[in-house]
């Protein structure tokens, strides 16, 4: 009786969350129900494909009131360093997927986790990713706290029908994928503007720099010997002027900030 009682709170979740399938409300069930199994700090439901800038469908902040500069950060430009973001154009597959097996292998040294991520998100992140009608749907769960495994198992527990859910939600609101598909294809005049006048070997260096990627793991992508990548590295950081991984960042933001102006 005990264990039927302690589930109560999550039966009647899920009950709400099918009962707001096709409604405006339909977000905030679903996220509300999760918390019950992994107390996020933050959520957002966002729609993704390549070459567009991500369409936020739903943002949740339960850690304090939200800030909407970070929402216009995020796309203005700081998408394009966004691991998921990466791993949608990358054609990741439906299900639950956890920061630290799509991260890059220096994600958590790189300046955008360390002066944005962490502010913004947390310390961790778990995306339900779900292909649909060509683009990529993703509800994001923030913690400032490290997930522990069993709230990732719980989680993995409920992956199905949350996914369904998801599905049937986005079957009812079909005007959220038209719109996406939509809009103006931003992505490649951003990088573009940003990597002018550096060789394309030094573009795909800067960008996977700024993604996390350590020389070695750069080497690998691009089939190249490490100290090839430390002389692009080299040379793009003399061509635009910055003197650290710190500096290209902040020049990446800049120029994101203008463009957006």
């Amino acid at each position: 009786m005990q264990a039927l009682l302690k589930e109560l709170p999550m039966h009647q979740g899920l009950a709400g969350v099918f009962a707001a399938i096709g409604s405006e409300g339909f977000w905030r069930s679903l996220v509300d129900t999760l918390r019950l199994l992994l107390p996020a700090d933050n959520a957002l439901v966002v729609l993704m494909a390549r070459e567009r800038v991500p369409q936020v469908l739903a943002d949740f902040d339960f850690s304090g009131p939200a800030d909407g500069d970070e929402l216009r950060d995020y796309c203005n430009g700081m998408y394009l360093l966004d691991p998921f973001y990466q791993a949608a154009c990358a054609g990741i597959a439906d299900g639950l997927h956890w920061l630290e097996h799509i991260a890059p292998d220096q994600f958590r040294q790189s300046e955008y986790y360390q002066s944005y991520f962490q502010r913004v998100v947390g310390r961790d992140e778990l995306q339900f990713i779900l292909n649909h009608e060509g683009v990529v749907f993703g509800l994001s769960l923030g913690s400032h706290q490290p997930l522990r495994a069993e709230q990732l198992g719980a989680l993995l527990c409920v992956r199905d029908w949350v996914l369904a859910a998801m599905r049937r939600h986005l079957q009812l609101q079909g005007g959220a994928v038209a719109q996406a598909q939509a809009q103006e294809t931003q992505l490649a005049a951003r990088v573009e503007h940003f990597t002018a006048g550096l060789s394309e070997r030094e573009s795909e260096t800067a960008r996977l720099i700024l993604q996390g990627f350590s020389s070695k793991a750069i080497a690998q992508r691009l089939g190249i010997s490490p100290e090839t990548v430390k002389v692009h590295r080299r040379n793009l950081y003399h061509k635009l002027k910055v003197a650290s991984h710190a500096e290209l960042f902040a020049l990446f933001l800049q120029q994101g900030a203008e463009r957006a102006g």
